[in-house]
């Protein structure tokens, strides 16, 4: 068997792996909320505008926008207040009731009382 692949067919077939994986890494945030945005992609805290203050107590506590836990986000903590509606961001007294994710946590994180 005498098949030969010609050299079109062999650079073509080089480019698809490196092509599609930049396709599926374009495709892997779609439908996902980036870091500080609600489910309906609201932006909680914009850090640009966050004094050093706010920003110097968000880091002591260890706050994060999304909780690595799921049984453990500020919608389901103490310190939390909703916001207007259902998955709006909310305040939290730990940072001085400044806007926090719903589906973010902290070091101080404390069940709510049921």
């Amino acid at each position: 068997m005498s098949d030969k692949i010609s050299r079109r067919t062999v650079l073509m077939r080089g480019l698809q792996l490196p092509v599609g994986g930049v396709f599926l890494f374009g495709l892997s945030g779609c439908g996902a909320g980036k870091d500080g945005t609600t489910a309906s992609g609201k932006v909680c805290a914009d850090p640009a505008t966050l004094s050093d203050a706010e920003m110097s107590t968000r880091t002591s506590l260890g706050y994060t926008e999304k909780s690595p836990n799921p049984q453990q986000v500020c919608a389901g903590c103490t310190f939390f207040h909703a916001g207007a509606a259902s998955g709006d961001c909310g305040t939290c007294d730990m940072v001085s009731g400044g806007p926090v994710n719903p589906q973010g946590h902290c070091n101080s994180w404390n069940a709510k009382a049921a």
